[in-house]
């Protein structure tokens, strides 16, 4: 399951995703490394804590446990579909849709 919300304490969303069958881990620098082969900008990599990308003109944050915080984006539905991107990449799609 893919919750996407806007932040109350900046401007942007954050999405989390969730699974009953497994727990939810994203491995940063796969997810890196597929984002990069897609053409988006990769910011800076933190193994283990955080992965900061440029995607659709917006900043993105994406952490360990799934966690993606899309800066100054307003449209719930339009970052859904920017997190289904990375967590495809992530390897999660299938166990969060």
């Amino acid at each position: 399951m893919i919750i996407s919300k806007p932040c109350v304490t900046m401007k942007g969303i954050v999405i989390g995703a969730y699974s009953w069958e497994r727990q939810v881990k994203v491995d940063l620098v796969k997810t890196a490394e597929c984002l990069r082969e897609k053409g988006f900008s990769v910011k800076k990599l933190v193994p283990d804590m955080m992965l900061i990308l440029e995607m659709e003109d917006y900043e993105v944050s994406v952490y360990p446990s799934g966690k993606i915080i899309i800066k100054l984006l307003e449209d719930a539905e339009r970052g859904k579909k920017i997190a289904e991107t990375i967590y495809d990449c992530a390897g999660i799609l299938e166990v969060v849709i």
